[in-house]
């Protein structure tokens, strides 16, 4: 004979099963079906509650074809305090789901088999569930007992309720989104992964069985110390592009741990190799780095380190591959000022700015002819410079000059010429 064992909640664990030798020789005790070979209940029978369903499951009898789920209401504690049973459903699989059950009735289930000849097993020992949605109250006293370099600890008292587990979250502040530290069966924790030197808020949640979450604890602060030995987080490249030659990295980096240094490192393989010396580029205290670079160079992958003030660095941003775009020419410019003066000619124009994913200008091309409508082509005098501003000297008085300008970037291009203005110097 198989004794079942019934609490009031949970798992009902069963004797081991015969062997299938001795299932297969046995007959049945019932007078009223001696040759029947379903002559123990379904094993390992078990009810789980949930948030949105009761969940039974029980071991598969070899004799049997299909399976009988009956369900009543529990109205007291004692297994003989249930309501009449009534029969859920008929499977033939070792599970069945209870979504239709009332949200917080408890219920008595049980379960037996039978097969295509008529025959039923005895029933299993009833358990129960219920299809819990009601949370479990608040933890209560949450309060930060321990702040130092490994992180930031935490304890609270339980919320004297059916809560198996807790929820601690944190934030960057009292009103930004609470994101899941971590998770905890006792009254503790302590959160390694948050920032060292950032002030987070915590609270804590209680978590029954069923899912059903509690409202939030009180919330208190708390900050994992930064030491000489911590080390920054890795930087985040948030751009890395090539205009041509031009090579542009920008990132950014968690302030609370003072950084005096990045190092850019490259490699043509992902992930960036920082432990290969051959592999470091430059050194700079900017959270951004441009250089020229040649054709066969565009493959490569760059990867960032931070180094904190105490020479501690940190892990390696991400490697990333720069975006490549072809060199346009840069935009063309507009003289806005044209002053004759005694053999000399003084030409005023705008700067032309550049975006982040242009060549950058690098100067500007004065063209000059004694014949209107001037071209690159036909130009008899052109002169580079830096500045927006040219004086155009040793000229002969009483002629009249035509000149245009262009714009040149750093990748040898140009753009097309200014609209054309003229003057007549004086002798």
């Amino acid at each position: 004979m198989v004794v079942l064992a019934l609490g009031l909640t949970g798992t009902a664990h069963a004797a081991a099963p015969a062997t299938a030798a001795g299932s297969s020789a046995r007959t049945g005790d019932d007078p009223d079906q001696p040759d029947n070979p379903l002559y123990d209940a379904p094993e390992g029978f078990n009810v789980q509650s949930g948030r949105e369903a009761v969940s039974l499951s029980w071991s598969l009898l070899s004799a049997a074809t299909a399976y009988e789920v009956y369900r009543a209401e529990a109205e007291g504690t004692g297994p003989d305090e249930v309501g009449p049973y009534e029969r859920l459903a008929t499977v033939r699989t070792g599970a069945y789901t209870d979504g239709a059950a009332d949200a917080d009735v408890a219920y008595a289930y049980k379960v037996r088999a039978l097969d295509d000849a008529g025959h039923v097993s005895p029933f299993t020992e009833p358990l129960r569930g219920t299809r819990d949605t009601v949370a479990p109250f608040a933890p209560r006293d949450l309060t930060p007992v321990r702040e130092d370099e490994r992180g930031v600890t935490l304890t609270w008292r339980g919320g004297d309720s059916d809560a198996v587990k807790y929820v601690v979250y944190r934030a960057e502040s009292p009103n930004a989104r609470r994101v899941k530290a971590g998770s905890t069966t006792s009254l503790t924790y302590r959160d390694t992964k948050g920032d060292p030197g950032l002030t987070y808020v915590y609270e804590v949640r209680s978590l029954d069985a069923a899912g059903n979450e509690s409202q939030a604890s009180n919330y208190v602060t708390g900050t994992r110390t930064v030491t000489s030995a911590t080390a920054p987080k890795a930087p985040v490249v948030g751009d890395a592009h090539l205009v041509g030659k031009r090579l542009t990295l920008s990132w950014t980096q968690s302030p609370y741990v003072p950084v005096s240094s990045y190092t850019v490192y490259r490699s043509r393989t992902s992930p960036v190799d920082i432990t290969d010396p051959a592999n470091r580029l430059a050194t700079t205290t900017k959270t951004e780095f441009t250089a020229t670079v040649g054709e066969d160079e565009r493959d490569y992958y760059y990867a960032v380190v931070a180094t904190s003030q105490h020479s501690v660095s940190s892990p390696a941003s991400a490697s990333v591959r720069p975006t490549y775009t072809a060199p346009r020419p840069p935009g063309a410019t507009q003289v806005y000022d044209v002053v004759p003066g005694a053999g000399s000619v003084r030409l005023s124009w705008f700067g032309v700015p550049y975006g982040s994913d242009e060549s950058r200008v690098t100067g500007y091309r004065v063209y000059r002819s004694t014949k209107p409508e001037v071209t690159k082509e036909n130009a008899e005098f052109s002169h580079v410079t830096t500045g927006w501003e040219y004086v155009d000297r040793g000229l002969t008085g009483g002629t009249t000059y035509y000149y245009a300008v262009a714009t040149l970037n750093e990748d040898g291009l140009e753009s097309a010429l200014s609209p054309e203005v003229s003057a007549t110097p004086t002798a």
